[in-house]
């Protein structure tokens, strides 16, 4: 009796404990980090620069991003990075403005999503959308022709 509720509860915590983690917040300094990029664009000639970011295991992530353009015009106080991880693994596209960052970078197919944490500052979370709904139908339901 004792065996067999001991391995219904290693059992329980192995499915448990074994489940990906979705999401991990992080702390990143947005004003802090755009002077470090001004500083940094002045002095490599080819415009690349490096991020630290994570990822959803809080894992360290190194980004060499190049900033790209949207408009003929600067748009003050933008920043459009686009790069990949130092491994060559992962693609990133990042909007970064004067106060907060947003964006997503794709690693084998799947895409992980940037963006702030609500109701705090200096603080964002990457995280993989769950699929709510994958059995969706796209179009009218009785989309044929009469």
């Amino acid at each position: 009796m004792k065996f067999n509720a001991l391995f219904i509860f290693l059992l329980c915590f192995g499915l448990v404990s074994g489940q990906k983690s979705q999401q991990f917040i992080f702390k990143f300094n947005v004003k802090k980090w755009n002077q470090e990029f001004t500083k940094q664009q002045k002095l490599t000639r080819d415009g690349v620069s490096s991020i630290n970011l994570f990822d959803v295991d809080g894992k360290p992530v190194l980004f060499k991003v190049s900033e790209r353009s949207i408009s003929e015009v600067a748009v003050p106080d933008l920043k459009i990075l686009k790069g990949k991880s130092a491994d060559n693994q992962k693609i990133i596209s990042l909007t970064i403005l004067a106060k907060s960052m947003s964006g997503a970078y794709l690693e084998n197919g799947l895409q992980y999503f940037i963006e702030p944490v609500k109701g705090s500052c200096n603080k964002y979370k990457v995280y993989i959308k769950p699929n709510l709904n994958e059995k969706g139908e796209v179009g009218q339901i009785n989309d044929h022709l009469k």
